[in-house]
């Protein structure tokens, strides 16, 4: 009974305190000389299991960040940037995927989480979200992602910079883009006439100040229409490679499960353009 009790004491996303960091080997696990924010990402279930069929409990070494921004809201699978709540506001914290430890649970059950940081439901709901994206991540045409990856604009900025900034801006409204691509149909298609049919859904937050949140992905709408096009339009107005026929701003409280189902969500993932260099631009 008192194991039982013991396990329950911690929860996914709680974060370790310093004795608990000590007891771990955890204290300097950053390699700098800043505070170490340990989070627990293992399951409830998990946790609450006896040692001895989950004898470590998973947990993810963090930093402190400033704001939120592009990587806010799960929209990048490698990493996070997430609110806790604290007596003197909101603290953001920005996990990577693969600052990822084991801790025996019997030197982690020796302490008690900290219980001046802490994650709310929407917090949590968004760390789960995340946790499950590295492994549930939605699969688009490689051509598709190609033609993203490689374009340019203007001979300066790449096209996927554009979008990094326009989501960075809008990083504590915006909740994510959402790619109706092809009606669902997964095609590699060749050559720059033979167009992806793309519809795009910017989706937002509608539990923090609606009325800003909506302004905020409405022009981020407006801003993407205008990068698609300087990317993908040509001087007689069609579409090559890629031709944008909507970009809508959308509330989370307003999208049904059937558009949920239909949609795919497309993560920018900051890490791939720095791991993969763009490929050659596909030619008009």
């Amino acid at each position: 009974m008192a194991e039982s009790a013991r396990n329950l004491s911690w929860r996914q996303g709680d974060i370790l305190d310093e004795d608990a960091l000590e007891i771990c080997n955890l204290a300097a696990a950053n390699g700098s000389s800043g505070p170490v924010y340990a989070v627990v990402i293992s399951h409830d279930c998990d946790l609450a299991a006896s040692e001895s069929k989950e004898p470590n409990a998973e947990v993810i070494i963090g930093s402190r960040g400033r704001k939120l921004g592009g990587d806010s809201f799960a929209k990048t699978a490698r990493r996070l940037q997430v609110e806790y709540q604290s007596a003197d506001g909101p603290i953001v914290l920005e996990l990577a995927a693969t600052e990822k430890v084991l801790v025996p649970k019997e030197a982690l059950f020796t302490c008690a989480p900290r219980g001046d940081i802490t994650l709310d439901k929407q917090g949590l709901n968004i760390l789960q979200r995340w946790l499950a994206a590295r492994y549930r991540r939605a699969a688009f045409p490689e051509a598709f992602e190609t033609r993203l990856r490689s374009q340019r604009i203007n001979g300066k900025k790449t096209f996927l910079e554009r979008i990094e900034g326009i989501l960075e801006a809008g990083g504590d409204h915006i909740r994510g883009l959402l790619f109706d691509l092809d009606d669902g149909a997964d095609v590699e298609r060749v050559t720059p006439t033979d167009t992806y049919q793309l519809g795009i859904v910017v989706l937002y937050n509608s539990l923090r100040d609606e009325p800003a949140a909506a302004a905020v992905a409405s022009s981020a709408a407006e801003e993407l229409e205008q990068v698609f096009a300087e990317a993908f339009g040509s001087q007689t107005g069609e579409w090559q490679n890629i031709c944008l026929t909507y970009c809508d701003a959308m509330s989370d409280n307003a999208i049904t499960v059937a558009q949920s189902e239909m949609l795919k969500e497309w993560r920018l993932e900051h890490m791939s353009l720095k791991d993969y260099p763009p490929q050659a631009t596909i030619k008009s």
